[in-house]
């Protein structure tokens, strides 16, 4: 007899096969849809756990900014770049805090407000050209001009305010499509171009102060570790990097619809508030470049060069200049004063500034820096080979010929001998 059943048996055995199929299906697409509703709940916490990191960080900075700022108002003696880095300091920390206490959704329910921290973004340009302009230039002030850069803060605010509906501004903030697929106003788009490009054009400006000071500085100071501001140039050049990098992150975001909204905006408030820490940080150490002396040096010696520019320096001028230049660096030895500049050195020789610089410049073939730190490596080689500088630290000879730094002596005598101190030292052993 046979085992096999009739085949509605077996019809019926497979309709049960079909149905746990199903069962189990629909098990696994229960599995599934909690699975993501639990990834997705826990993305959400850690999204929010990364904002509430992300918005302490941001206090923390505005924090630090209001604090160097009080200490750099405190300070005794202060210069005017030292007012427009405490201005800063507070606005940006004032800048930063606002967006770090605002609660969920506050400004997408309030547009005006994002209009204003859109425009406020443009005064950070102007800031930063002041802030190298007064440290840099002798004599800086502010004038009706300088008020000139405000304009496009102004402009672009007024644009916002006036011609750039709330939705334009939401549906950006809130990432809602591409920027063609949001049809906003090509006013708005003006705005967003104007922002983009305004902070690059002031860096752009200020690496060309900072440039031409560091030219500048050679002709006129002796020893630069004080006054080449070789960290607020290389803190520009991040600055620069990192917003050219967020733009690029926000091209991406709103064209190709990668990154998250906040990833952008964190990302902009973040690097402002690290930029302007470290330049607090700095600044608050930097001493004026330019004291009252030198300002009115300054002004004297542009006055003497404007009265000599085309003059020729006549060939018995020329040879009692170079004597009486001699005489004072060699005979007393001037050299020896680790501040000495162009000025104090025209001063004490009697030869007015601008000829001593044509003279060190044109006779010589060096700047006053590389002239003025020439001698004071004749003297450390002297006194190296004197027996009663034997038990005297090749730094503590360096620093009695007139090197105030261990690095400056290093490079310049490398440049000149080309090896190192040291090594000379075992040579002439």
């Amino acid at each position: 007899m046979s085992n096999s059943l009739p085949f509605w048996g077996r019809a019926g055995a497979g309709a049960n096969n079909t149905e746990r199929l199903f069962a189990k299906a629909g098990s696994l697409f229960s599995f599934v849809h909690q699975t993501q509703s639990i990834f997705l709940y826990f993305w959400s916490e850690i999204r929010m756990m990364w904002q509430f990191v992300i918005d302490k960080i941001l206090l923390i900075g505005a924090f630090q900014a209001f604090f160097l700022a009080a200490l750099i108002f405190r300070k005794k003696a202060k210069a005017r770049h030292d007012y427009l880095m405490g201005a800063w300091l507070i606005f940006l920390g004032a800048y930063v805090s606002g967006y770090a206490f605002a609660p969920s959704g506050y400004f997408a329910r309030h547009p005006w407000l994002i209009k204003l921290y859109l425009s406020l973004l443009l005064l950070n340009g102007p800031i930063l050209w002041g802030y190298v302009a007064a440290l840099i230039q002798p004599g800086f002030r502010l004038t009706s001009r300088s008020f000139l850069h405000l304009f496009p803060f102004l402009l672009v605010l007024s644009c916002l305010l006036g011609f750039v509906s709330s939705h334009d501004i939401v549906s950006v903030a809130g990432s809602t499509g591409t920027l063609h697929q949001q049809q906003i106003s090509a006013v708005f788009l003006l705005a967003l171009l104007i922002v983009a490009v305004s902070v690059p054009y002031y860096i752009v400006w200020s690496l060309r102060l900072l440039n031409k000071h560091q030219k500048n500085i050679t002709e006129e100071f002796s020893s630069l570790e004080k006054v080449n501001l070789q960290w607020l140039q290389n803190l520009v050049y991040l600055l620069g990097i990192a917003w050219i990098c967020l733009m690029v992150i926000f091209f991406i975001h709103h064209v190709l619809q990668l990154f998250s909204d906040d990833f952008c905006i964190n990302g902009l408030f973040l690097t402002l508030s690290v930029f302007v820490i470290l330049v607090g940080y700095f600044g608050l150490n930097q001493p004026a470049i330019f004291t009252t002396q030198l300002v009115f040096d300054s002004a004297k010696n542009e006055k003497e060069e404007a009265k000599y520019t085309g003059s020729s320096l006549k060939e018995e001028d020329l040879q009692r200049y170079l004597v009486q230049l001699n005489h004072h660096l060699l005979g007393e030895k001037l050299y020896l004063n680790p501040q000495l500049s162009l000025s104090q050195l025209a001063a004490e020789t009697g030869i007015p500034a601008h000829y001593l610089s044509r003279i060190i410049n044109e006779h010589h073939g060096q700047n006053f820096f590389d002239f003025i730190n020439s001698f004071r490596i004749d003297e450390f080689k002297r006194r190296l080979s004197d027996p009663g500088y034997q038990n005297f630290t090749l730094l503590a000879i360096a620093f009695d010929c007139g090197f105030n730094s261990k690095s400056a002596f290093n490079r310049f005598f490398k440049k000149v001998e080309g090896i190192s101190p040291s090594e000379f030292k075992k040579i002439q052993r």
